[in-house]
């Protein structure tokens, strides 16, 4: 495909500058994957075909993020382009398959299964970009199979890559078989940004042309390709979001509608059934003309709410008075705390803040003046789906109250959409839905509605949402301009912040590299015949501190460099060092190597950041075990009268540390190398990450660290809240649900603050929070668990808040039809 259009080049220019870090992510996790699944195998076979999988792609690695973009490039642009590979390979087609090797099949079957493992992962911003992407191309309805950013060309491209380096069809399987959630969990970041990016350029979204499939009567699967009854498909074929309504039991499911009257009360009383038939349904029920005695039924309404029109207007110094009341009341009560203040459609709202559309009373004219407008069934139905999911969002306990009453304040606003688009609550790329939907997930960053930067982000979203109002129009285009505002003003906010969280991000993914690539090499040093009688000590070095030294330095290295620093070469001399029935006959040999060994091991662990007081130990421990052949050196000058100084090497060993015991053999478990649960970190990463002020032990790994910088207790017990009443939490379970992109609320520094997880190790035992101005908070897998144990970390449910309210009324409906018991 030749792509002429400026705004997808820039699309394409972005990806490629982001390709190098995406594969060599995916590469790392991948690794870490596969290095899992061999410690679990239980044949020796199965176990060196792993190892081998995972040495092979570490080592290809360098090269394919160089290579992979120039690759990646060619496929964007149409190069050398295979489309039948976005389709699954037609396996029941004989003809095929007498063609090819069953290596092939089962390698072509793992990328299908690949492709199909990523799109549950990037399915929601996937949707938005198809959208986005047909538009730029020139298509008036979403063709996802048009998309040069879907997710099999990556595939594709990878899926070549791997097969240009390895001639072995089982690795290049086990390969793509460990790429899946890493290259989904890249491509959803990505596929955000781009959507970001086209959003703020005011690319207009086209939809899907949405048609009813029956099910197959096979009840065949997803990959079957049937679906259930009713179920939303694009033209492409493709899945609609879904909505959170299950499907309806059978055609007879809610097949009455409402009467006219009922459809014309300005309270309609009819089941939510309706409501999910309505979203499921687009039959021609709905699309028959209104009867004259809905018009009655809604005149009749409109001249009994004027009536009442007198007792609702606003008395805006009761409204102050009652916020003010509040405040007084709860301020000083931890924000986590504090009960949720009440809000619905009737809620008066402030005068000042919502102009007229503060009254209930007004709102609802609105609501009836459209209703005197509709033609259609659909429309009618339509704005009372929008009222009843306003009411469902405005009682959501977890976003705050000022929140709630924008989206109440903004109901004008949205059933002006119903007018045009009944349904468009279901389709979360609809602007006016994203545009709650992305006040919403902004307005989980903060946890106290009397916070001034909570004030500086409302402000906006106020303003925004009063001049949507004063719009009057039924264009999904005022929706979409004013989330391009806002989005633009909140990516100017968080530039600062951002920079602050990737500079600590970097810090510690950093130290994940190194401490996977340093447990590597440890196990690299362990396959040594010289390492089989050294001492305890000395193993312990070599594949603890020492494997991070040299991994930091190939890490940091430049192309073409197999050993920066002579680190790994030093290891030799470190060993012979140390065989003392060896030295003890060539002394001067190793006289001569002393000088150069000390030289580089105090130079590999200063690069580690570590202090010569750290280090004592073990060149205290090395000293010891140098001392014979010292102690030859000493006796040869002092017999020697030409002997005009002590020797520079003689050292009382009385002076020395003993925290290491030199004589000790190595114990089995010395012998053999662990990998480590979580990464070792420098003193500069802990501080750079969020950590306490306290440092790992000599030449240990990271075992625990308290988070008095990031966590919830600055002493003890003075800081912990009292829960004695509450019911016992589950912690590991609620650790284990979190996913980055969720929030929390952390006790710290005697305050509650709202903070977002970021970033979880691959093995998930370390965590990285970043509450406001990007200050990040990291912790290890215990002290989460203690502090979520203590009620210190509490998640919050920040899912979709449309989506749920949609959910909520289905769940309704189902405990409305359980049976009472008598």
């Amino acid at each position: 495909m030749k792509v002429h259009s400026p705004l997808l080049q820039q699309c394409f220019a972005e990806v490629l500058a982001e390709a190098p870090k995406l594969v060599g992510r995916c590469v790392d996790a991948a690794v870490v994957g596969l290095q899992e699944a061999e410690k679990k195998g239980r044949e020796v076979a199965q176990r060196d075909r792993l190892a081998t999988a995972w040495w092979h792609l570490q080592q290809l690695k360098p090269l394919w993020v160089r290579t992979y973009p120039e690759l990646l490039r060619k496929a964007l642009q149409g190069e050398d382009f295979d489309a039948s590979f976005s389709r699954p390979m037609p396996l029941s087609e004989s003809t095929y398959l007498s063609l090819v090797e069953d290596e092939a099949v089962t390698e072509s079957m793992e990328s299908t299964r690949l492709v199909q493992s990523v799109q549950p992962l990037v399915e929601q911003e996937l949707s938005v970009l198809d959208a986005l992407v047909s538009s730029l191309i020139g298509l008036d309805q979403i063709r996802a199979e048009m998309n040069p950013l879907r997710p099999e060309i990556f595939v594709r491209v990878l899926r070549e890559m791997f097969s240009a380096n390895e001639d072995d069809v089982d690795i290049r399987t086990l390969w793509l078989r460990h790429c899946g959630r890493p290259l989904g969990g890249e491509l959803k970041t990505l596929y955000g940004r781009l959507v970001q990016m086209l959003q703020r350029a005011q690319v207009r979204e086209v939809g899907y042309r949405v048609r009813l499939t029956a099910q197959s009567p096979s009840g065949a699967g997803r990959s079957g390709g049937s679906t259930a009854p009713g179920a939303l498909r694009g033209a492409d074929g493709r899945s609609l979001p879904d909505t959170g309504f299950d499907s309806l039991p059978g055609d007879d499911a809610g097949s009455g509608l409402p009467s006219m009257p009922q459809l014309g009360r300005i309270r309609p009383r009819f089941e939510t059934q309706l409501y999910q038939d309505f979203f499921q349904r687009e039959d021609s029920r709905y699309e028959q003309p209104l009867e004259p005695a809905y018009y009655r039924q809604v005149n009749r309404e409109i001249a009994a709410m004027e009536q009442a029109a007198a007792s609702d207007r606003i008395d805006e110094s009761r409204v102050l008075e009652n916020r003010t009341q509040y405040l007084t009341q709860y301020r000083d009560l931890p924000v986590v705390d504090r009960p949720a203040r009440e809000v619905d459609i009737s809620t008066q709202l402030s005068q000042r803040d919502w102009g007229d559309y503060a009254t209930a009373h007004q709102r609802s004219r609105v609501l009836m003046e459209l209703k005197q407008k509709a033609r259609r069934v659909a429309q009618a139905v339509g704005l009372d789906v929008v009222r009843t999911l306003v009411n469902q969002v405005a009682q959501d306990p977890q976003l705050l109250a000022p929140v709630r009453e924008a989206v109440v304040a903004l109901e004008p606003a949205l059933l002006r959409m119903a007018m045009a688009n009944p349904r468009f609550f279901r389709e979360d790329v609809h602007p006016a839905r994203r545009l709650i939907e992305s006040v919403a997930q902004r307005s989980f960053k903060y946890n106290d509605e009397f916070a001034s930067e909570f004030e500086s982000f409302f402000l906006p979203v106020q303003q925004a949402f009063n001049e949507l109002n004063a719009s009057k129009t039924e264009d999904p285009d005022v929706f979409a301009n004013a989330l391009a505002g806002l989005q633009h003003r909140w990516d100017e906010q968080d530039q600062e912040a951002l920079k602050q969280q990737d500079d600590s991000l970097q810090q510690i993914r950093h130290a994940e590299a190194r401490q996977a690539l340093a447990d590597q090499v440890a196990w690299d040093l362990s396959q040594r015949p010289d390492v089989d009688h050294a001492p305890g000590v000395i193993l312990d070095f070599l594949y603890g501190p020492w494997s991070l030294v040299i991994a930091s330095a190939q890490l940091s290295a430049q192309d073409g460099q197999t050993d920066p620093g002579g680190y790994r070469k030093v290891v030799s001399n470190l060993l012979w060092s140390v065989r003392k029935e060896v030295t003890l006959k060539r002394p001067a040999q190793l006289f001569q190597i002393i000088p150069g060994l000390l030289n580089t091991l105090h130079s590999g662990l200063d690069m580690l950041g570590k202090t010569r007081e750290e280090t004592k130990p073990f060149f205290d421990a090395l000293m010891r075990l140098h001392e014979p052949a010292l102690s030859l050196r000493r006796a040869r000058i002092r017999g020697d009268a030409s002997a005009s100084a002590p020797a520079p090497l003689e050292i009382s060993t009385s002076s020395m540390s003993m925290e290491l015991d030199e004589t000790l053999p190595a114990t089995p478990e010395q012998r053999k190398p662990r990998q480590n649960a979580q990464p070792w970190l420098g003193r500069h990463e802990i501080e750079a990450a969020g950590f306490a002020d306290t440092v790992p032990t000599d030449f240990a790994e990271l075992h625990e660290l308290e988070p008095t910088q990031a966590g919830a207790t600055d002493d003890a017990g003075s800081s912990q809240p009292d829960h004695e009443d509450d019911q016992e939490i589950n912690a590991a379970a609620v650790l284990a649900g979190l996913r980055e992109g969720d929030w929390v609320d952390l006790y710290s520094r005697r305050e509650w603050l709202r903070a977002q997880l970021i970033w979880a190790s691959s093995r998930g035992t370390l965590f990285m929070f970043v509450s406001r101005g990007g200050c990040p908070h990291s912790m290890t897998k215990r002290s989460c668990e203690r502090l979520i144990s203590g009620r210190l970390l509490r998640p919050i449910d920040s899912r979709g808040v449309v989506h749920k309210a949609i959910k909520n009324l289905a769940e309704q409906q189902a405990r409305s039809e359980e049976p009472v018991s008598a």
